[in-house]
């Protein structure tokens, strides 16, 4: 088929760390349009990209009959609005994580995407990453044996300001921003899906405090066939400590597979400050992952590719840390789909 005809819609830190410089690397498909509410940085986008055209709604977007993929990079919050819109305007989507905020509206796109024929992705970029996709090959080798546990930290100091949307509880907090990514991917190294949760969420800078947002939480994740999940999850690490760093250990029936980058990426003192050496512009993923990610979803739109994230796994995502939201606000257990409760 000829190339597919792109729009971006929202034209912010996603885009200019992943999204963007990795559509210039597909040669299958060309960006045609920005979009973004703040018309100038939809212009600067625009011309960034050689893109014909940018404008400042997805309504103005839709007026034309010219994109084939609209792909989503707007804040959480808006992520089921614009997909359904644009799902029912005949476009194909791709949207970046989380799926949605709530399991009803991610079940309403699904639910479009089936009405309309269109494919939706949802950019689970770490399913793309090599580290992960390495630990995951492992797994499958029977290297370690059957994995029955896991433990994993996501430990950052999260850079945004004081006004920025994800420090709405509403949003999730660090529950939905990190969480849902360790989520899907201990859901994919167990090969099962989750069956109860337990979380103690904490609010520990004076920007999480203010608005009553979890910056920190510790998550337990009961899956089915027994086996067990835990994730420690920051915002709230010392800005010193570094901006982003993850750890993994899994624990099989033969031996146990550790991922840190931690190590791979030490923490400088210079002159009694700090310096990161960044291995990536964003820390938690290497970009080529963005560029995999795009090119297997335009693979999955032009020869019917079979997804690597299947929109049943990212809902899957959503709904565990939906509950481990709940289990936050109720200092209770819940359970999953009756599943048994922690």
């Amino acid at each position: 088929m000829n190339d597919l005809k792109v729009a971006i819609v929202g034209t912010g830190g996603i885009f200019r760390l992943g999204h963007g410089p990795a559509w210039r690397q597909i040669p299958r498909a060309r960006v045609i349009a920005t979009c973004d509410i703040i018309k100038e940085r939809a212009d600067q986008a625009r011309a960034e990209l050689g893109a014909e055209k940018s404008f400042s709604s997805l309504d103005e977007l839709l007026a034309g009959d010219d994109i084939d993929l609209v792909d989503i990079c707007t804040p959480h919050p808006s992520h089921a609005e614009l997909a359904i819109k644009a799902l029912r305007a005949g476009k194909h989507v791709i949207c970046e994580k989380p799926m949605a905020l709530e399991i009803d509206d991610a079940a309403r796109m699904i639910e479009a995407a089936k009405e309309t024929g269109r494919h939706l992705y949802i950019g689970h970029t770490r399913r793309f990453d090599r580290r992960w996709v390495e630990v995951k090959e492992q797994l499958a080798a029977g290297r370690i044996g059957e994995p029955v546990c896991a433990r994993w930290n996501e430990r950052s100091w999260a850079g945004f300001t004081g006004d920025n949307w994800r420090w709405d509880p509403r949003n999730g907090g660090v529950l939905m921003d990190l969480g849902v990514h360790v989520a899907d991917l201990l859901a994919w190294f167990f090969e099962s899906e989750a069956t109860e949760v337990y979380t103690k969420g904490l609010s520990v800078r004076a920007e999480a405090r203010k608005q009553g947002c979890f910056d920190f939480a510790i998550v337990q994740v009961g899956f089915s066939g027994g086996r067990q999940g835990l994730m420690e999850l920051s915002w709230a690490h010392p800005k010193e400590y570094a901006p982003f760093y993850s750890s993994l250990e899994i624990i099989g029936t033969k031996g146990k597979l550790t991922l840190t980058d931690r190590e791979s990426a030490p923490l400088l003192v210079i002159k009694g400050g700090t310096e990161v050496p960044r291995y990536s512009p964003l820390l938690s993923t290497f970009p080529e992952s963005f560029v995999g990610e795009l090119a297997h979803f335009i693979d999955g739109i032009s020869r019917a590719v079979a997804p690597r994230i299947t929109l049943k796994d990212a809902y899957r995502a959503v709904e565990v840390i939906a509950k481990a939201l709940e289990s936050a606000a109720t200092g209770q257990p819940i359970s999953i789909r009756g599943g048994a409760a922690c």
